[in-house]
């Protein structure tokens, strides 16, 4: 019985059915229009703070932009969200951790020799999925000037790879600067070909544990070395990021994940975060570890699922979503209880994820 409930909506999202998904996204819209602020973030860190904010704006744009794809219909209710988080996320105060980070802004610095690889990867994807959907985006031109500067800055990388921050860098947020960067290609025709095959390069040889294939959680940008563990949560996102134009790497990444990381139990299914079932910490990414289960890649894994048609996986993973999750349905709207603003937000672009490039 708690299989069969939990379970029950999990073939229509799969199946993209528009009644399940309209009420979702009526939630997420409400809550961009509404506006997001650090103080809906519990986490003390006002980096992670200012990282969440931005990352709700973020996927509620990926999310309708899926939506919009699969059902054109609702194109009219949902584009105004979609630009409204735009501009939000190209505001000032929402860009205001990275800058704290950097200490420079990172438009005003696109010129400039630094990184920001998460901020502006990031952003770019989204501007370059808006810019396949509406050709004549009001972003075009930010989404130029920021493709530009990062094919400059991997071409200029020893080890093809950004940093986040200074003297961090993360794969995950590399696959978000690769897949904007060909996504600009297929829009315009301006080619970044040597720059991101270079970084796909690395990506294949140097930043994958050869005895798992996940993604190493963390690269040191200096040497090109591990500065962490191969993991699950890095791994799910940047298949995730990476099916919106790199569909051979994204599900070579997937399978990994799959191979050694998933399980199930009575029908529900989880993703542990480290590989084979070794034990280890969780931590912001990761989200807190449930006997290895990350509730981060559990949900990053929705998208892989849906891009590569897995509809078995979404099935397993969706009853543990729901029964995490706890779903309440009000008004004509859906909303995860435990997920908050960022949670829901996450959730409706994983099972939105489109099994087609836009």
């Amino acid at each position: 019985m708690p299989r069969w409930w939990c379970g029950r909506d999990a073939h229509r999202w799969f199946d993209g059915d528009p009644k399940l998904v309209t009420a979702l996204a009526r939630e997420v819209a409400a809550t961009a229009l509404r506006g997001v602020s650090e103080k809906d973030f519990t986490n003390d860190n006002p980096v992670f703070k200012g990282e969440w904010q931005f990352g709700t704006y973020q996927m509620t744009a990926l999310a309708l932009l899926q939506i919009i794809q699969e059902h054109p219909s609702l194109r009219t209710e949902f584009m105004p969200v979609i630009e409204i988080s735009i501009d939000r996320m190209l505001s000032e105060e929402v860009r205001a951790f990275d800058t704290k980070q950097w200490k420079e802004d990172a438009l005003a610095t696109l010129d400039g020799p630094n990184s920001h690889a998460a901020y502006l990867g990031y952003m770019n994807v989204v501007l370059g999925v808006h810019r396949r959907i509406v050709a004549d985006s009001r972003f075009s031109d930010v989404n130029d000037r920021i493709s530009r500067a990062l094919a400059r800055r991997l071409r200029a990388s020893p080890k093809g790879l950004l940093e986040t921050y200074p003297g961090e860098g993360y794969p995950v947020d590399n696959s978000s600067v690769i897949a904007s960067l060909l996504l600009h290609t297929r829009n315009t025709g301006e080619d970044h070909n040597d720059a991101v095959l270079r970084s796909l390069d690395h990506l294949r040889e140097s930043w994958i544990e050869p005895r798992t294939g996940l993604l190493y959680q963390a690269i040191d940008s200096r040497s090109g070395d591990p500065a962490d563990s191969a993991r699950a949560s890095g791994t799910a996102l940047s298949v995730a990021l990476l099916a919106y134009a790199e569909r051979d790497t994204s599900r070579i990444l997937y399978d990994a994940v799959q191979a050694r990381c998933a399980d199930s139990l009575f029908g529900f299914g989880w993703v542990n975060e480290f590989p084979d079932n070794h034990k280890g910490r969780g931590d912001v990414d990761s989200g807190p570890l449930i006997f290895g289960m990350s509730p981060s890649a559990c949900g990053f894994s929705l998208a892989g699922a849906r891009a590569f048609g897995d509809r078995d996986t979404i099935v397993r993973l969706y009853r543990t979503a729901h029964l995490m999750g706890t779903p309440v349905d009000y008004n004509g709207r859906r909303t995860y209880a435990t997920g908050g603003p960022l949670g829901n937000a996450i959730l409706l672009a994983m099972l939105t994820t489109q099994p087609r490039l836009p």
